[in-house]
């Protein structure tokens, strides 16, 4: 299930480890979970959060959605990779294995919700309960899900590294460093956007 080998040399008794199989596979795997969960989601929120800063006419939820289209194409693709390229007997074995299920049947529903998701009210109109409760469920769950991608990412970093008998350190540092400007800008956003809650209806998602 992607563990390492070794090779024995019978006339020493020594013996070497190998790397796993399919390392390039592995590979892809990795960096189309990054670009989903490291870049496309992240600025879908971003989108989100400084609509104000964009041209009027709906271009944040032209590009929220997008990116975040994009980003679950990616997940499907890693996953349809993790499931390829791992034996049948080795399937959600681990706890990386289990949250990457998990994130994928959210991401799916997340997705669909977002697709049936209840119009937002016209000008004069107040929000139904049913579009305030999408809306809240929405949020907490992208939410979740990044939060989860981050760990997941990160975990994925350690499994790639220990597979390939390499050090993970340099690239480690290079991730943390990415997520926390990714985090910094959400959680700046956040409070900005909080701060312009006067935007007109009509720069809601429709």
């Amino acid at each position: 299930a992607g563990r390492a080998s070794f090779a024995l040399n019978l006339s020493s008794g020594s013996s070497d480890a190998l790397q796993a199989p399919n390392m390039s596979a592995w590979l892809a795997h990795g960096i189309m979970a990054f670009l989903a969960w490291g870049v496309l989601v992240p600025l879908a929120v971003e989108s989100s959060l400084f609509r104000s800063l964009l041209p009027p006419g709906g271009l944040w939820f032209k590009l929220h959605r997008f990116l975040n289209s994009f980003a679950f194409a990616l997940t499907v693709a890693a996953f349809a990779v993790a499931m390829a390229y791992t034996d049948w007997e080795a399937h959600f074995a681990g706890s990386h294995q289990r949250m990457g299920l998990a994130m994928f049947v959210l991401a799916t529903l997340q997705v669909a919700a977002g697709v049936f998701r209840p119009h937002a009210p016209e000008d004069g109109e107040t929000k139904t309960p049913v579009r305030r409760g999408f809306e809240v469920g929405h949020r907490v769950l992208g939410v979740a899900l990044l939060a989860c991608g981050f760990w997941q990412m990160y975990r994925g970093i350690q499994l790639y590294a220990a597979r390939s008998l390499a050090s993970s350190q340099g690239v480690e540092i290079a991730y943390w460093v990415w997520i926390g400007l990714m985090s910094a800008l959400i959680v700046f956003g956040i409070a900005y956007s909080r701060g312009h809650k006067s935007a007109p209806a009509a720069e809601e998602s429709p």
